[in-house]
Formats: C-alpha cells, structure tokens, sequence
C-alpha cells in the first residue's frame, strides 16, 4: 500500500515540478517544499502551490499560493484544500504545541515574507497564519477558520526604513525561533 502511496505522491510532484519549469507561466508551482505532518500513526503530506496568475489578472484579487494535503496514514486519495496563502514567499513553515487548556493541541505555523516598496516605506513585511492540526479516528487534517482573528503582533511585522523619516524597523517575529517563544509566552 505505502508503494502506491508513493507513487501516487511522486506523480503529483512530477506533474507540479512539469507545470514549474514549463514555458507557458499561466500554471502553479512550487511555493516552498512539501512538509509531512504525523500525529499518533496518521500521516499528511502538506503542499504549498504558488500562483503564477497573479501577474496576469488585472482588476481581481489573486492570492500568492495555496495550501492543501493529501492524508497518506491511512490513505485517503483525496486532496483537501486548507486556504490561500499572502505574501511574496513562505521563509519558514514550522510546528508548536500549545499546552494551555484552551488551546491544547499541535499547530503548524506559515510565516511569510512580502517586499513593501513605495514612497513611505522600504523593506519587509512579515506574517504569520496558523493551521491547527486535528485528529479525529482515523482522519488527520490541516484547517484554517478564517473567523480566527491572528495575533496583531505576528501580522504586517515590519523590517526597514520609513523613507520620509529615516527610521529604521526591525521585526522581532521574522523567524521560528523567535516566534515560537513569543508563542510560549502566549500559552503560559
């Protein structure tokens, strides 16, 4: 069964790596590597798929890339949607486990990173969405509720100069490390 599941992957990814490095730029490609999820003995493998329409849509938003899994322990062929991802490039994709009774459980975390260039500022701006991880019998799934408000802080983090001013910003949540203690700090 694993050999069919690994067949069934690597088709995928040949297909997404073929539509990647093809010439016609209308299609998807890889936004950052795939990640594989497990809890207990269930099993997903994490896509993140970079939109190449952006640049050809006019007057329509289009978001940057998308997110979806495939549960492979047990194997359930089906490829789930979980949402759209903002932002130039995903820099880190990343695990932590909330202990506090409210929020018990595991979440993996996409921070991304966006160029922000115009007359007021210059550099980066940073995000971070999370993504609880949930098991129920035998189904493991990656979920976003976009009813979920983010924490202010890990939103729009801005590293650079204010132009007019001359002030430089530095994001203090631009990496992993750095957000899982201010992560830690939250769950005390």
């Amino acid at each position: 069964m694993y050999k069919q599941v690994l067949a069934l992957l690597i088709g995928f990814f040949v297909m997404v790596d073929a539509i990647a490095v093809g010439s016609d730029s209308r299609y998807v490609e890889e936004f950052h590597p795939s990640v594989v999820v497990s809890e207990r003995d269930k099993k997903i493998v994490v896509v993140f798929l970079k939109n190449n329409f952006k640049e050809s849509i006019k007057n329509d938003h289009v978001a940057s890339g998308e997110i979806y899994y495939i549960q492979v322990r047990p194997l359930a062929p089906d490829l789930k949607y979980v949402w759209k991802v903002e932002g130039d490039q995903i820099s880190s994709v990343f695990f932590f486990k909330w202990k506090s009774a409210g929020r018990a459980g595991r979440s993996m975390f996409v921070l991304t990173k966006t160029v922000v260039s115009n007359r007021l500022f210059e550099g980066y701006s940073y995000s971070v969405m999370e993504l609880p991880i949930i098991l129920e019998g035998d189904t493991l799934s990656l979920n976003f509720f976009p009813g979920d408000h983010p924490n202010a802080a890990l939103q729009n983090c801005y590293e650079g100069v204010y132009l007019e001013e001359g002030r430089v910003v530095t994001c203090a949540y631009k990496n992993a490390d750095n957000i899982k203690k201010y992560l830690a700090l939250q769950d005390g």
